[in-house]
């Protein structure tokens, strides 16, 4: 018996866990297929640490070679174009040429950022020489402006400025206090506090006004000036604004999908498209108009209703709904701490001691190269330490398992060294 197709469109925090829990339930009535352009997984909440650190860049490509366990395949293309029952690739790859055929698809095609957060290379050769050029032109500069004060921009000068202690880093964000509103105040003040005790120049309520020819690489000095007459002078620019939803190929599909204000792909509570013989498609992750802040856990947390209502349609049993969560974030400041918002009660502040225990100190690197290589990371390859293989399992959720005891023995424990 001819096995059908499912396909994801997109290797992401999204679409990587829906392929493989799908691999898992349906491999021997469905072959699962994902497409997706880069020849390696790009950890991309690792990101800001490489422009500060040597040869990270290494821990965040993930080979896609172990990803299945069955007959399920990795498509290293574009897709161009979507219709009901096909998508067509940028090139002619295998048995497909450039057309693969479908019984159901899942989108997840996530957004672009501004570099280094996300990179344009499709090839590690490629992805490493952009990393590099980042990394070389703040090594050798005096001053960094970074262009943006939200989560990127935030973590981008504390790596900076936690390795580089004599280089003036300084943060430029048009609103009062740095992230947005989707965050509660309390959040945004402790994270602009410690932001400075760090010694980052925060400057607030202010835009920076710039084009592409005014960004520099580290050679030489530029003067930019912001909407209020401040003048700031630094020898490299990083942009940390600007997210650009990649909802392109559901247009394809049909453009009606599209919300025109916030170029979302509308979805049903049960992550399915909102239109009329969509049924068998699905969108997930920063993509899709779910209102929720757009990160990386909540793109798995999608993954497993796309997953649960795929094999519910595959076996003719009833659909699930995604519940939008609450704002919840764990926000580095260097290797060695940072400032969380934790999603009970309300929203509770967490400090140094818990996100250097989840987050800070290894950024869920073991954790993704154990989910999708089956191993470790290239500098780990030797540790056989319990308690490191212990952590490289650890799935970000359990962390709210862990933290809830916790929380009655007080919310000082939290902000311990902070």
């Amino acid at each position: 018996m001819s096995k059908s197709n499912i396909v994801i469109i997109g290797g992401g925090y999204g679409g990587v866990p829906t392929a493989q829990k799908l691999e898992a339930a349906l491999h021997k009535t469905h072959r699962i297929i994902l497409i997706e352009r880069k020849t390696h997984y790009w950890h991309s909440v690792g990101a800001p640490r490489t422009v500060a650190e040597d040869n990270f860049e290494s821990q965040l490509l993930i080979p896609y070679d172990n990803l299945f366990k069955h007959d399920g395949k990795v498509i290293h293309a574009a897709a161009v174009r979507l219709s009901d029952n096909e998508v067509t690739l940028d090139k002619a790859v295998d048995e497909f040429g450039d057309k693969v055929p479908f019984k159901y698809a899942i989108i997840a095609t996530g957004s672009d950022s501004a570099k280094p957060a996300k990179i344009d290379g499709r090839s590690k050769k490629e992805i490493v020489k952009e990393v590099d050029t980042y990394r070389s032109a703040v090594k050798k500069a005096t001053r960094v402006l970074i262009i943006g004060g939200g989560s990127v921009g935030i973590e981008l000068a504390a790596e900076i400025k936690t390795t580089y202690k004599d280089k003036k880093v300084t943060v430029v964000h048009p609103h009062e206090l740095l992230l947005n509103d989707d965050f509660p105040k309390k959040f945004r003040d402790q994270a602009t506090v410690r932001l400075r005790a760090l010694g980052v120049n925060v400057i607030l309520n202010e835009r920076v006004q710039f084009s592409a020819s005014d960004i520099g690489n580290g050679d030489n000095k530029v003067t930019l000036v912001t909407d209020k007459g401040t003048k700031i002078e630094s020898d490299v620019q990083l942009i940390a604004t600007g997210n650009h939803v990649n909802s392109e190929l559901a247009g394809t599909l049909n453009s009606q999908l599209i919300e025109p204000d916030t170029r979302l792909v509308k979805v049903r509570p049960t992550l399915q498209l909102d239109h009329e013989g969509y049924e068998h498609i699905f969108a997930l992750g920063d993509v899709n108009n779910v209102k929720e802040t757009k990160m990386a856990l909540r793109a798995g947390l999608q993954a497993d209703v796309v997953a649960k209502n795929i094999i519910a349609l595959a076996s003719e049993k009833k659909l699930v709904e995604y519940k939008p969560g609450p704002p919840v974030m764990l926000l580095t400041l260097g290797k060695d701490g940072g400032v969380g918002l934790l999603p009970m009660f309300g929203g509770i502040l967490a400090g140094n001691w818990l996100v250097k225990l989840f987050k800070s100190k290894n950024l869920f690197v073991n954790k993704y190269w154990k989910e999708i290589a089956g191993g470790s990371p290239p500098s780990l390859e030797n540790n056989t330490s319990g308690d490191t293989r212990k952590k490289a399992v650890m799935d970000v959720r359990s962390m709210f398992l862990l933290v809830i005891p916790l929380l009655y023995v007080g919310k000082v424990i939290f902000n311990k060294g902070s």
